[in-house]
């Protein structure tokens, strides 16, 4: 168990160095920040931080492992405990609803801004947060 000073890690997870650098900017003061470029290195990050993990922000067009495929192994491993929130400029139907399907959080259409990126995503780390006490109190 770590102290209590530990930060929560937030995963950021897009390929293009200047969406990582901005929220990475936006979350770093109170959170670990994680930089993946593609979905095979988010899924390693998940497999190694997930115990702390407080959300992952995660695209979907990338090269070695789009967005779908960290959604798919995140079913798999039956990974519910870590909120997803998909940031993409790829906001088709079919990818809303598909990641819909996928259980995620929410769904943040690029170009974002800053300050209603940091309060949606905020408010879904609260509540899961509070989720997780909920079920250690049963």
């Amino acid at each position: 168990m770590g102290n209590m000073n530990d930060k929560k890690h937030v995963l950021v997870v897009d390929d293009k160095n200047i969406n990582r650098y901005i929220l990475k900017s936006i979350f770093e003061d109170e959170y670990d920040i994680i930089e993946c470029s593609n979905g095979v290195e988010a899924i390693e990050a998940l497999e190694q931080y997930q115990e702390n993990m407080a959300a992952m922000l995660l695209d979907i067009v990338m090269p070695e492992g789009d967005g779908f495929t960290v959604l798919d192994f995140m079913q798999k491993q039956g990974l519910k405990s870590v909120p997803v929130i998909m940031i993409s400029s790829n906001a088709t139907e079919e990818n809303i609803y598909r990641a819909y399907d996928y259980e995620v959080a929410d769904y943040i259409q690029k170009p974002f801004e800053e300050d209603v990126v940091r309060r949606r995503v905020e408010s879904i780390i609260h509540m899961f947060e509070k989720r997780k006490e909920k079920m250690k109190e049963k």
